[in-house]
Parts: C-alpha cells; structure tokens; sequence
C-alpha cells in the first residue's frame, strides 16, 4: 500500500508537524547516544519490512547519518507467509533503498516449513529466521550492528507476553535498546524507537510523504501478539490512556534492578564458584548463605552457559532444585534436562553436562585389585607420581621420603575393609582410614581406588590429590645399612 494522506490526523498548522517530528529525530539520536549504540564510521544493517515503523526507522537514519558518521546497509527478508503481498514487500523496500542510493539485501524464508521442522510456532519461526538473516547479512558486509524498528507498543506487548509465560524482572525489562542478538555472538541489536509510539511512526511516515505496506495478518488474534495488542492493551489504555509510557517506565525500572542483581552475581557470587565448560561448581555452605535471589540467579546462569544460552530454566524448575539441594544425601543426582545434572557431593553441588570430564581424572587413582610388591631399584610410574625403593638412608630427588627396615615388605595397593592409619601428629594413635576419608570429604566411590602404601600390612602413605599424607614410622636407632628409603615424588 503507498502512502496515504495525512489530512485525516488533525495537527493544526504545519509548524506543529515541524516541531512534533523534530522531537522524533532527536529523541532517535538521543537514544542512540546515551546508549553508545554506534560508533562513529561504522556500518549498521537496517532491517525494513515495507512498514510503517522500519520504514520511517530508515528514513530517520538517514536523516542522522552525517551527524552520527555511519553507513547504512538496508535488509529485508520474505517470510514466506503472505504469499504475493511478501514480494510486493520486498519490492518497496527495493525501491526505497534505490531512491536513497543504498545498498541492499533481499532474502526469502519458508517459515511455515521451519517451523513444522524446528518443532516451534510460527512467530518464533519467524522470529528466528529473520535474526538469522540479518546475522548473515550483517556478517556479509562486515558489520556488528543491526538496527530493528521495535517500538512502543512493540515493548509493551514483549512484557506482558512474559508476564503471561510467568517470567521473573528479567521479563518485566522487556526489549532493551541496546542487546546481543539471540543466537548470533559478537552482532548486537540496536532499538532506537522503542519509547516512540505506533502511531507517531505511522504520522511521521504520512508527513513525510514516505510510502509503507500494511501486513493485514497483523489483525489476526490468533497470533499472540495480536491477541495481546487488539484484545487487551486497548482495554489497558481504556484504563490508562499513558499505558504505554507506564510499561516504558516499568520496563527501565526492571532494567535497573537486574544490572544490579547482575552485578551482584558478578562481585558476590562468581567469586564463590568454580566454573569449567562442562561443570559449575559451588560449596554447599557458601550456596546456602546466598540470598534467595542469588541462589535462583547462580542456577540460572550455570544452566544457561551449560546448555549453551538457548534455553532458560523455569521459575518451577530452579526453585525446585533449591529445595532439593538442601535434603540431597552426598552422591545424589537430579536430572535437570536430557542432558544436564545437578550432583551433591560432601562439601560442593554441581552442575554439569551428563557427558562431563571424569572428576576423578584430577586425582591419582589405581584398579581397586590393585596389590603390588615394591623392590629396590624398580620404581613404579602413576599418573604422574613416582615410587621408588633405595637401599641406605639418603636417597636422592625431590619428592617425600621414608626410611624403613630394609627386611619390610612393601607394597602398593588399595583399600580394604578395615585398614587403619596412624597420622602423624597423632602421637601413634590410629584410625580407621574410612574414617579418614570421610573427614576429607573423599567421594564415596573412590575411596577403594586410592592409592595406599604398606609395610609389612600396616598403611604408611595415602595419596589423594597430588599430596602423599605420611604414617608415624619408627626407623631411629637403625643403621643405614639396615634401612631402605621409600622415595614419593
């Protein structure tokens, strides 16, 4: 549809017009530069539809681009859902790009076919096809920045369409003018009429003589987006004609209380955490001293970086596993999805992708039928730790040392049921190593794969991690003729 008239919106004398529009440019470049949205010299891929709201986008881009020193790149992408009416779309947005002398890119999608195959609705179909579009394009002609033409009522509908889903403030914020684009790292989205209303956007295009397209499907309410525009925010303006400026104010406000919780995160709780690309890792103790809030937002957070940004874990779902957390037995596991966990151990929950490195790995473990004999001058190599027997009481190399009666048997071998130990420090008093163990924290199904050393049955040396702990041994009064020296290293 070309332009219409604009006779039938009764501003008065044109200078009105002036000074109305007037403000739109400067509210765009304001905008603009408060949030550092461009740089200066840098190319911004402009997405138009052919309506209203892109198309007058476009225009007041141009208006700010020798102010502003950027470049404009114009894309627009047929959704496949509209038949003949999506290419005459295409087409105006062709023609406009050509009577301003830019360049552009056109595209076309089978959204109905994404959708069916993706396993989504429609609208998100579209919504992640036209992303992916302007992320190509944009990665086509070297630029990071893509500006949409979302606006007013566009922000009001985004929120209380996350308020019907149950979302927590991150929802209630809305679009933000500034964002990363969903999907595509390192290309961000810019929304500089987000405080701008629909129907001004449609005012200045009809002032400036600038031709748009109006997409009919947007009056069916079987999408949820009209449902919410035409069924209830006009019941919300019947109750307050400046509901769409209150969902701006509420939507800054909520902005503002999530950079701080943000930040929170970031100075108070990352610091408390252990983060691999498989596995986060927390205390339990440090975890449960959280505030609420920071426990849900470390949850979070740790699903989302696991599962690869995607996704997001339900309000239901993360207070759930708070609950969890606190009666979990150690060794306990909760499915989280098909393809994450979270773990409690003694001392730390966990969680990690179900597919994750082996935690044992970082410690030295042996088969539990483990039972060597130990002989001078024929030292054993385990992962990474060396064993070694030498006749005579000052053996040499770095690593642990004991001297020992020459005629003990030595050997390597695991645990089993009812060994003891006597710590040093202890004044020879002995305890069970289960005991031990426990008091480390040593995960339960490891404990029979640790590495022990034996003299004459008796344990003298437990490796865990990478530290031998040593046993009262009695060597005084003994010649070096008549010891050996057990080297750990």
């Amino acid at each position: 549809m070309t332009a219409r008239g604009y006779d039938w919106v009764a501003f008065g004398e044109k200078k009105k017009f002036a000074t109305q529009y007037a403000m739109i440019l400067d509210t765009v470049e304001n905008t603009l530069r408060q949030h550092d949205a461009i740089a200066f010299g840098e190319l911004v891929i402009v997405a138009v539809s052919g309506g209203s709201d892109s198309v007058a986008l476009l225009h007041l881009l141009i208006c700010l681009k020798d102010a502003l020193g950027i470049d404009l790149h114009v894309a627009s992408l047929n959704h496949g859902l509209r038949a003949e009416a999506g290419q005459r779309d295409l087409d105006l947005v062709a023609g406009l790009a050509a009577r301003w002398r830019l360049p552009y890119t056109l595209g076309h999608a089978d959204v109905p076919g994404l959708s069916a195959e993706w396993g989504i609705g429609i609208e998100a179909a579209a919504r992640q096809a036209r992303y992916a579009f302007l992320a190509q394009v944009a990665r086509e002609q070297g630029a990071r920045c893509v500006a949409v033409g979302h606006h007013a009522l566009d922000q009001a509908e985004t929120i209380l369409m996350n308020i019907v889903r149950g979302a927590g403030t991150r929802g209630l914020r809305g679009m933000r003018v500034l964002s990363d684009m969903p999907r595509h790292a390192g290309i961000r989205l810019v929304r500089p009429l987000l405080s701008i209303a629909k129907q001004e956007l449609e005012t200045y295009c009809h002032e400036h003589k600038l031709p748009f397209r109006v997409d009919e499907s947007n009056a069916d309410i079987r999408f949820r987006r009209n449902f919410l525009r035409h069924e209830v925010l006009i019941r919300l303006q019947r109750l307050n004609p400046d509901a769409l400026a209150a969902f701006e104010r509420l939507a800054e406000s909520a902005a503002v209380d999530e950079d701080f919780l943000a930040d929170q995160v970031e100075q108070t709780v990352m610091p408390l955490a252990t983060v691999k690309s498989d596995r986060w890792q927390m205390q339990i103790a440090d975890f449960a001293a959280l505030h609420p809030a920071l426990q849900r937002r470390f949850l979070q957070t740790a699903y989302r970086q696991l599962s690869g940004g995607c996704n997001a874990l339900s309000h239901a779902l993360t207070l759930d596993l708070i609950a969890w957390s606190r009666e979990a037995a150690t060794g306990s596991r909760r499915d989280i999805t098909g393809a994450l966990q979270m773990r409690m151990r003694y001392d730390a929950l966990f969680i990690e992708r179900k597919d994750a490195d082996d935690e044992q790995d970082q410690y030295c473990l042996i088969p539990i039928e483990t039972d060597e004999p130990l002989r001078l001058g024929n030292a054993i190599e385990l992962q990474g730790l060396t064993i070694g027997l030498s006749p005579g009481g000052n053996a040499g190399g770095d690593g642990v040392r004991l001297r020992l009666p020459a005629c003990a048997a030595l050997r390597l071998r695991a645990r089993r049921p009812g060994d003891r130990f006597k710590p040093k420090g202890m004044c020879g008093r002995s305890r069970k190593i289960k005991a031990w163990m426990i008091d480390r924290k040593i995960p339960r199904e490891i404990r029979d794969r640790i590495p022990l050393i034996c003299a004459d049955g008796a344990v003298i040396a437990i490796c865990w991690g990478e530290t031998w702990h040593l046993a009262e041994t009695a060597s005084d009064g003994l010649r070096d003729s008549d010891v050996v020296t057990l080297t750990l290293a």
